[in-house]
């Protein structure tokens, strides 16, 4: 299954949601994300540009590239766990071409997020391709 194909079936699980039933399933998402530990929590894993402090470690070859991410904010935490499903064991290639602009909208929850967590999440994308191009 292609990034694309991945995104899509998530978006099709939250256009079952209605309001704040995607914010509730964004946090129970979050339970299910494994985190980082502390000392991978650093300025170096540090997403710039996010409201709550947010964090992505990226690991792997240019093959199969793996993501792990955190943050303070469940819903936040919630949405990556979702990048995570979506990316991980794709290639460096794949992932580079990811829109970061339209991401929230391909997994279909583009219209139930504010702004500032938005733009959060694109910088994340962008934090996460300008790792995978040291890769």
């Amino acid at each position: 299954m292609t990034i694309n194909e991945k995104m899509q079936e998530i978006s099709e699980d939250f256009d079952m949601l209605e309001g704040l039933q995607k914010m509730e399933y964004l946090v129970d998402l979050a339970k299910k994300s494994s985190g980082l530990e502390d000392a991978q929590k650093n300025q170096t894993s540090r997403i710039s540009g996010c409201m709550s402090e947010t964090w992505v470690l990226v690991e792997g070859n240019a093959d199969q590239v793996y993501i792990k991410t955190d943050s303070e904010a469940q819903i936040v935490k919630g949405m990556l766990y979702l990048l995570e499903e979506a990316v991980n064991g794709h290639s460096k290639e794949e992932i580079i071409a990811i829109d970061e602009q339209n991401a929230l909208n391909q997994l279909g929850i583009g219209g139930s997020i504010t702004n500032r967590r938005s733009n959060g999440f694109a910088n994340a994308i962008l934090k996460i391709k300008q790792d995978v191009k040291k890769l």
